[in-house]
């Protein structure tokens, strides 16, 4: 039973990626990473720099992206650095944006470690 259940799901599979079901991602960066960046190794942040530097030449689809991981970023980052925000940037809660995003900065080694990472990951997506 067990046999003819794990065969039916492997062709089941087989089935769904035949007939596109499991189409291939593509990035709409894609095109851009080319354009620009063809020249440069990947890994260590060296194609996100290499977008950023030509950041005004983007097709529209690369800065749609570009802009939808900032907003979840920075939705990530309000959520990790709920506590730290209230303990150490009370006053600024009212500000939001770059004036709470500078408090945190300034008590960073204060700040938990989850907090610390997101509050990075949204800094350098902002090219902060």
């Amino acid at each position: 039973m067990k046999r003819l259940l794990a065969d039916s799901m492997a062709c089941l599979v087989m089935l769904a990626a035949a007939s596109g079901a499991f189409a291939q991602y593509t990035n709409p960066c894609d095109g851009d990473i080319a354009r620009f960046c063809g020249n440069i190794e990947p890994g260590k942040g060296r194609i996100a720099d290499c977008l950023r530097q030509n950041e005004a030449q983007l097709s529209p689809g690369c800065k749609e992206q570009h802009l939808s991981e900032l907003a979840e970023v920075l939705r990530q980052t309000q959520q990790a650095c709920e506590v730290d925000s209230v303990k150490f940037c009370g006053s600024e809660l009212q500000q939001r944006g770059v004036r709470l995003l500078n408090c945190l900065k300034l008590n960073e080694p204060s700040l938990s470690p989850d907090c610390r990472t997101k509050l990075f990951e949204a800094l350098e997506l902002m090219h902060y």
